[in-house]
């Protein structure tokens, strides 16, 4: 830039033309004196806790992505929330089983208001017995639960 206004020279006012150039260099000398200034606060200065900072962001970071991870497979798909036309949570329950041996045997389940007897084994599971369930004794008045135990289950 000094260069162009020096390149006109300016024979009408030569005091002008002094000042133009003193000027232009002065500004010249202060764009160097701020360019030096800033390569200097540019330069990387390594320090310990930048690194450590950096680490713990870091980690911070993975112990989110863990803890999203984790809640996306714990209530995945938003099985949290009730779908329509779905069944409760307590519609399908293990009332009783009983081993027959290694991968065998017999399991009592209550699905909505039937009570299965089912038949378990490594190849199938069979349904041996199907019955309507009764209501829980908790759920029932003392006094129907004791006929019931006057009637036997024979009579």
């Amino acid at each position: 830039m000094a260069q162009a206004i020096t390149a006109a020279p300016s024979a009408a006012n030569p005091a002008l033309e002094q000042t133009i150039v003193e000027a232009s260099t002065q500004i010249q000398q202060g764009v160097d004196i701020a360019l030096q200034g800033q390569s200097q606060a540019v330069a990387p200065v390594f320090t310990w806790s930048g690194y450590i900072q950096a680490l713990g962001v870091l980690f911070v970071l993975v112990a989110l992505f863990c803890l999203c991870l984790w809640l996306v497979r714990r209530f995945g798909h938003f099985r949290f929330l009730p779908r329509p036309g779905s069944l409760p949570r307590d519609a399908l329950l293990l009332e009783a089983q009983l081993p027959l041996g290694p991968r065998k045997g017999l399991m009592v389940v209550r699905f909505l208001n039937k009570r299965l007897l089912l038949g378990i084994t490594e190849q199938r599971i069979t349904l041996l017995s199907e019955e309507q369930a009764k209501d829980d004794p908790d759920s029932a008045h003392f006094e129907d639960v004791l006929e019931d135990a006057r009637s036997g289950p024979g009579r």
